[in-house]
């Protein structure tokens, strides 16, 4: 519960630095970062005592909000989870290093309309 507690936090704190320290455009946010992110979000997913807490619940925030943002142009099961969001965006990322110079959003969007395309 405490942890819960503690990644609900980070997430929020990830939020509110995205929509406040970024300028309007997402493409200061691509791939590469996105990658980054991800790594430590799988390292915090692991225990592993290295992982970056911070980076990797900006990586959850990051694909919740985009999810948020898009979702009904798809279509999910209805118990679909964070975790799983992620772990789909995740798998796309690495199948595709060579998208990794794209924005950071429409590498998630790509994702997740292969996984949860509308029907």
């Amino acid at each position: 519960m405490k942890f819960m507690k503690r990644v609900s936090s980070l997430i929020v704190l990830a939020a509110m630095i995205l929509f406040t320290s970024l300028d309007s455009s997402a493409e200061f946010y691509d791939g590469n970062k996105l990658v980054q992110d991800m790594r430590e979000h799988e390292k915090a997913e692991r225990s592993d005592p290295s992982a970056n807490h911070l980076q990797g619940a900006f990586y959850m925030g990051y694909v919740a909000g985009v999810y948020d943002a898009l979702s009904s142009s798809l279509s999910p099961p209805e118990s679909v989870t964070i975790g799983q969001l992620c772990s789909i965006v995740g798998k796309y990322l690495k199948e595709n290093p060579e998208k990794w110079t794209m924005p950071a959003n429409v590498l998630i969007w790509d994702a997740l309309q292969k996984a949860f395309p509308k029907r």
